[in-house]
């Protein structure tokens, strides 16, 4: 009878070892499977930041050659040259490459930050030293976005567009919606040049949906002999105000179907003629540096009015 109870003693101690063992072997492969889970996550996260590092660069290059290719023409060549060493100016095409990159990237902990700080703002001193720095070196009128991942890269982007209000989230994506609805922004833009000057109504970085072209005739420069210096001075500024009124009447034709969706006038060119033609834009005026338009092709000049520049950490 002794031996019976042994008995059973110990299949019952066996049979809770098993289920032990079982338990176990279920925990274990959980523990595998979340090991595994999160090894592809890093490798993916790896891999998206080299894409987007590369990416970058190959869009610095790209920049680097055309501005080479293209110096002296367009008054915002000069500014761009000093920058290059610290700075990218980046078309819409190639931020929204960027921005589909950045997206691309995934973090674990919840460690990417996403910042926007507005003009002007305190906010990236409440960020971290290295992030708060690049903040301070971007400058802007506009303000400035930083995308960070603590152990492979920081990135700020300034924006075409003011940046009105301060964001800043640590999470496992990063944040781009607001950069993105800029590229989309409906804008009327102005390139004022002596004698020629476009007006554009833009829905956003895709091209004009309605322009012009106001041409009249502006004397270009002193001639020796004939005139004196102050009274050339004195025609040619008469010309200018003479074609700044012709701008002036087109500009309502040109907003007349727009005027409720454009958010700013974006506004370049002559410092004379913009100054003219500033007062009577019923828009927040925004002064941006562009080269000259192309007749043919005036979408061209979009590039640089939905422009970024991009600053590397």
């Amino acid at each position: 009878m002794v031996d019976l109870l042994g008995k059973k003693k110990l299949e019952e101690e066996i049979e809770r070892l098993r289920s032990r063992v079982k338990e176990l072997e279920e925990m274990n492969g959980s523990l595998s499977l979340q090991i595994e889970r999160r090894e592809d996550k890093i490798r993916k996260l790896t891999s998206a930041s080299q894409e987007t590092s590369l990416a970058l660069k190959a869009a610095e290059q790209k920049i680097a050659t055309v501005q080479e290719r293209d110096e002296g023409k367009g008054e915002m060549r000069e500014t761009a040259a000093k920058e290059r060493s610290c700075s990218r100016i980046l078309k819409p095409k190639e931020i929204e490459h960027l921005l589909d990159r950045l997206e691309s990237c995934r973090s674990p902990r919840d460690e990417l930050l996403t910042a926007y700080i507005a003009s002007g703002s305190t906010g990236g001193e409440k960020l971290p030293p290295e992030v708060g720095d690049m903040v301070k070196r971007a400058g802007s009128d506009q303000g400035v976005a930083v995308f960070s991942d603590p152990l492979l890269f920081t990135l700020a982007l300034v924006p075409p567009l003011p940046l009105k209000m301060d964001e800043a989230s640590w999470a496992g994506t990063f944040r781009t919606g607001p950069l993105r609805e800029m590229l989309d922004t409906p804008v009327l833009v102005v390139a004022a040049h002596a004698g020629e000057t476009l007006l554009g109504v833009a829905l956003g970085r895709d091209g004009f949906a309605e322009h012009a072209i106001v041409k009249s005739t502006v004397k270009e420069k002193h001639t020796k002999g004939g005139w004196s210096q102050k009274r050339f001075e004195r025609l040619r500024e008469e010309d200018i105000r003479q074609h700044a009124d012709l701008v002036k009447e087109k500009l309502p034709q040109i907003q007349e179907n727009y005027r409720s969706i454009l958010a700013y006038a974006v506004v370049s060119g002559d410092p004379l003629l913009v100054k003219m033609i500033a007062p009577v834009l019923d828009l927040p005026v925004l002064e941006a540096k562009t080269g000259r338009f192309n007749r043919k092709n005036p979408d061209e000049l979009l590039e640089e009015v939905y422009g970024f520049i991009c600053l590397r950490g």
